[in-house]
């Protein structure tokens, strides 16, 4: 149902003493939502009044007149965004000739830019002055809102906003109904004024409780440091418990050491007393080594003249020989001396064992091959063709070189390594142990048999190099060992012990070597 129209089809405004009751409401709603002087209220309530006084001044017979449009009203720009759009987008559809002059220049701008302040600006004066732009923008805002305009025509407008249409679309199709929407258009900036109040409580709501929930922490914080500090008192107090406990230990150290000390003085005065009497006793062992040689070589040479003389021997002569031979070895133990190779123990030809052979004290390297360095896989491939050699591996050194199977699992690095060096024993015909670290493989057995080659795991606490150098130590001295390893450390315990060393990158290349 429309609304009864005047004689120049204009819709009647109200009558001019419904406004300050309209305002005198708009005042009442402002403060029953609590809205404090200066606040959102007071914002809404001024803007209420002004609605007011604009609709007294607009009324028949008032200072407004029929002669134009009433101004827009002073209401918040969030309520009024939305007539503005309107506005907007009719100055974008309009036909250039049916703009007012000042606007059309801003036809053809995108809509981002007609935003701009001064656009905005001007559209807003144009729309307090020019009758016809402003019923064009009325009748486009009313037809996308046909359904709230009769609510707000018929006085819903508060059905309109509980039933959940915002207050900037109520306030935007009361701007369009003029005068008939004035109320609608109060009752949008009350709502959006009780809306912000409400939104601004709730936010100071937060806001204390998140003061009470730092308040409570905070709280908790000083509990927890306050329990620290006298746990770190209680702690401080047992630390200067321990450093006077440390103190007394220590000047009872100090005074065992004083005494080692002493001791240690003596001992060294002693140590020079027996080593200056221990190179007296050589030096007279000296001397009677060298008078038993002299004594021994003329009894071989008599032993010799009496051979020559006679085809017997007197035993009472080999028996005088042999004895001296005896103590002459005798005293060369006892003062260190090293054997005379060039003696003539052997030329007696008495039954001394002078034609065995000895075994040596320290085990020697194999040599290098003429034109090959001793990381040559050649090389590494003529000594385990040694006959009895001892091949020692140091198995993850040589599966994680960088030539070696760094990539793979532990699983997969021992199976690669272990088919290798199997098939080298074979080929070669040397035998080969490989060691590996124990402390990462879990119930393996400590050590398991695989044809040829002796594969070793580690016991907890002991690592691969230490088995190779106990297995490089066990050796007999007479058989020759050959390491695998590219770790210096290990290379030098194992060399000093007289192995033959070669690194990593030699076994590798017999992989590929025919």
């Amino acid at each position: 149902m429309s609304a009864p129209t005047g004689p120049n089809g204009e819709r009647p405004r109200p009558a001019p003493a419904a406004q300050p009751e309209l305002a005198a409401q708009a005042r009442l709603a402002a403060k029953a939502e609590g809205a404090a002087p200066g606040g959102p209220g007071a914002e809404a309530e001024a803007a209420q009044a002004r609605l007011g006084a604009e609709a007294e001044g607009a009324a028949p017979g008032g200072p407004g007149g029929p002669a134009g449009p009433a101004p827009l009203p002073e209401i918040p720009e969030a309520l009024l965004s939305g007539y503005l759009d309107a506005a907007l987008a009719t100055l974008r559809a309009a036909d250039q000739g049916e703009l007012p002059g000042p606007l059309r220049q801003y036809q053809t701008w995108t809509p981002k830019r007609l935003r701009h302040q001064r656009v905005l600006s001007l559209v807003r004066r144009t729309l307090d002055l020019d009758q016809s732009f402003r019923k064009a923008v009325d009748e486009r805002v009313l037809q996308e809102e046909e359904a709230l305009a009769r609510l707000l025509r018929a006085g819903r407008h508060a059905e309109a906003l509980a039933s959940g249409e915002t207050p900037e679309a109520v306030a935007r199709v009361g701007l369009a109904l003029g005068a008939e929407g004035k109320a609608a258009v109060q009752a949008a900036v009350s709502a959006a004024a009780t809306s912000q109040a409400r939104a601004e409580a709730a936010a100071v709501r937060s806001a204390l409780a998140g003061a009470e929930s730092e308040l409570d922490a905070a709280r908790e914080r000083a509990e927890a440091e306050a329990a620290g500090t006298r746990a770190a008192r209680d702690e401080l107090r047992a630390v200067k418990e321990e450093l006077r406990r440390v103190e007394r230990e220590r000047r009872t150290l100090a005074d065992r050491v004083e005494g080692l000390e002493r001791e240690l003085v003596q001992s060294a005065a002693a140590v020079r007393v027996a080593r200056e009497d221990a190179a007296a006793e050589q030096r007279r062992l000296s001397g009677r080594v060298a008078e038993l040689q002299a004594r021994l070589g003329e009894s071989q040479r008599n032993y010799r003249a009496l051979r020559r003389s006679s085809g017997q021997v007197d035993p009472a002569v080999a028996e005088a020989v042999g004895a001296l031979e005896r103590d002459l070895e005798t005293l060369r133990r006892v003062a260190g001396l090293a054997e005379d190779g060039g003696s003539g123990r052997g030329s007696a030809g008495s039954g001394s064992g002078s034609g065995a052979a000895r075994r040596p004290e320290r085990r020697s390297p194999l040599p290098v091959p003429g034109g090959r360095g001793a990381d040559d896989p050649e090389t590494l491939a003529a000594w385990m063709a040694t006959g009895g050699v001892l091949v020692l591996v140091d198995g993850y050194n040589v599966t994680k070189h960088p030539q070696g199977f760094a990539d793979r699992g532990l699983e997969d690095q021992r199976t690669l390594l272990l088919d290798l060096c199997r098939r080298l024993a074979r080929r070669f015909g040397a035998e080969v142990t490989v060691v590996f670290d124990g402390g990462t493989v879990g119930p393996i057995p400590t050590r398991l048999p695989l044809g040829p080659v002796e594969v070793v795991f580690t016991d907890a606490g002991r690592t691969a190099d230490d088995e190779i150098v106990v297995r490089t130590n066990a050796a007999p001295p007479e058989r020759p060992v050959v390491v695998v390893t590219s770790d210096n450390e290990l290379r030098s315990r194992v060399a000093a012990l007289g192995a033959t060393v070669t690194r990593s990158p030699a076994l590798l290349g017999l992989a590929t070597a025919r």
